[in-house]
């Protein structure tokens, strides 16, 4: 009986057809992947009852969603001051309630949002500002009642991707000073210096610092370090502060058990001497995985206290750039949960550095 001698060529067909298969089935996967981990994401709204409320993309809180209906909410006023503008939703949001009469101000940083004025419409008031430093905040204002607040740029990476904290503070006092801060930031040069302010909200103490407007920021902060008892937590995106850095050690010599994550490529590049720094000195100092950047800017007291905002660890962040951050003190039950829920996503997603 004679055989068929085989068909090389056959083979080779029949091996890529395999690998198309095999392809396909992968990218099948990773769809389902992806569209589970954006399924689960909880858009919430501020709550009735509480006057501040945290939102986190690492555990599960849609900020795109989150910020296109407050957005929407709008009847009379958005006051938007952010870095980067890109993401086209925010962008086809704040266009939609310009067209509805609501008066819109943006202001963002002239190099990192090029070409926004047309992107947004005639009808927005937009300020592209080129100051002495990076235009950094990221602060939107809604009807001058309530106030989001945080690390995240309105981005899609930065809202979807990139690990972000940012708050909702119902409260017309603080809105409204979020509003005279927005209308000082001009095109061009230093402003007039912005005081710091302390605000009651929800029975809970508030305090605002812009920067580099409060020289007595960075004492602020490190005043905060050294009230800790317990727990220091610091998630931070970018660290090259060694003063901070010797507030943290001290804390820990003391007996306060203290933990810091930073991103994975600032941890490998400008924050490198810190990491070294707190490292040697026997602070549990961790790296983020990579891919998605962590781009926290928090520290985190006693489980009560929190401090977050836009400002990196750095020198220009409290000298040069448009930045700021607010402490939430004593903090609710809910808002605990949230930080602690938060702070155990972080350190899995996240390296230990030997």
């Amino acid at each position: 009986m004679r055989t068929k001698p085989n068909n090389p060529f056959s083979f080779q067909i029949k091996k890529h057809l395999k690998n198309y298969l095999m392809s396909g089935l992968l990218a099948i996967a990773l769809s389902v992947v992806f569209w589970t981990q954006h399924s689960v994401q909880e858009i919430r709204s501020p709550g009735n009852e509480t006057a501040v409320e945290l939102y986190a993309n690492q555990i599960h809180d849609d900020l795109t969603s989150t910020y296109t209906a407050a957005i929407g909410s709008a009847k009379e006023s958005i006051v938007l001051v952010v870095y980067s503008l890109t993401d086209p939703q925010i962008i086809s949001s704040l266009r939609k309630k310009s067209m509805e009469g609501v008066t819109v101000r943006v202001t963002c940083d002239a190099k990192a949002s090029p070409y926004i004025d047309s992107k947004l419409g005639p009808k927005i008031i937009t300020v592209r500002r080129f100051g002495p430093g990076l235009m950094h905040q990221k602060m939107l204002v809604i009807d001058g009642k309530q106030t989001w607040i945080g690390s995240a740029n309105m981005t899609t990476e930065s809202l979807r991707m990139h690990g972000n904290l940012i708050a909702s503070i119902d409260d017309e006092p603080f809105a409204q000073a979020i509003t005279n801060k927005a209308q000082t930031l001009k095109v061009e040069g230093h402003n007039k210096p912005f005081p710091h302010q302390n605000f009651l909200i929800g029975g809970q103490q508030l305090e605002l610092w812009f920067l580099p407007d409060n020289s007595g920021a960075i004492a602020r902060l490190k005043e905060m370090i050294r009230s800790a008892k317990k727990t220091i937590r610091v998630a931070m995106f970018t660290w090259t502060r060694q003063d901070l850095a010797y507030e943290i050690i001290k804390a820990s010599r003391k007996g306060v058990d203290a933990e810091i994550v930073i991103d994975h490529y600032s941890g490998k590049g400008a924050s490198i001497k810190i990491v070294k720094l707190l490292k040697e000195s026997g602070i549990s100092v961790a790296l983020s995985r990579g891919g998605p950047l962590l781009h926290h800017k928090f520290l985190y007291i006693d489980g009560k206290e929190l401090v977050n905002g836009s400002a990196n660890w750095t020198k220009a962040a409290f000298t040069a750039n448009d930045d700021c951050f607010f402490i939430l003190h004593d903090l609710t039950k809910e808002q605990h949960a949230h930080m602690e829920a938060l702070w155990k996503t972080i350190k899995e997603d996240s390296i230990l550095e030997k």
